[in-house]
């Protein structure tokens, strides 16, 4: 089974002036205390890069545009914001994560490629992006786990318009 997740996730003070401002961007709860996520669509890239341009793919992200992280930077002012990609079909994947604030990069980027090992514990990438926002594992449930980020398996179907 395919998980795939391209988001942006911090508060929803930090995120909810982006969704006034983009009509692309919606913004949906985390289970984790007070996170909320914006799936970054294709619709959201395309308003805030026209072009699409991406940025280097020696950064681990595959899906993050210009745009996109220009926003990010922007809206880390406000407070910290995380970008997380994952791609993973069964076991086999990647994941890239990396944390702003303040205009700059705190945490990352982080990149676990599709050929290196699972960290074990809760030392992936997102797990580590997590922390960064907060969030905690408990017991046997890791950062992703606690903040709900397998509700859904694509970016896609946490975009209810």
């Amino acid at each position: 089974m395919r998980y795939e997740l391209s988001a942006m996730i911090s508060t929803p003070q930090v995120l909810g002036p982006i969704c006034a401002h983009h009509r692309s961007a919606h913004l949906v709860s985390l289970a984790a205390g007070n996170l909320a996520l914006i799936p970054v669509i294709e619709d959201l890239v395309l308003e805030l890069d026209p072009h699409a341009g991406r940025v280097s793919l020696e950064t681990g992200f595959w899906q993050l545009s210009i745009g996109v992280q220009a926003l990010l930077v922007t809206a880390s002012t406000r407070g910290r914001i995380a970008y997380l990609e994952a791609d993973y079909f069964g076991r086999e994947g990647r994941q890239t994560a990396v944390v702003w604030q303040y205009g700059m990069t705190i945490y990352g980027p982080r990149i676990l490629s599709r050929n290196e090992p699972f960290p074990a514990g809760s030392n992936s990438p997102i797990c580590e992006a997590l922390r960064y926002l907060g969030v905690v594992a408990s017991g046997h449930r890791d950062e992703f786990v606690v903040a709900g980020l397998g509700c859904h398996r694509q970016t896609a179907d946490w975009f209810r318009p």
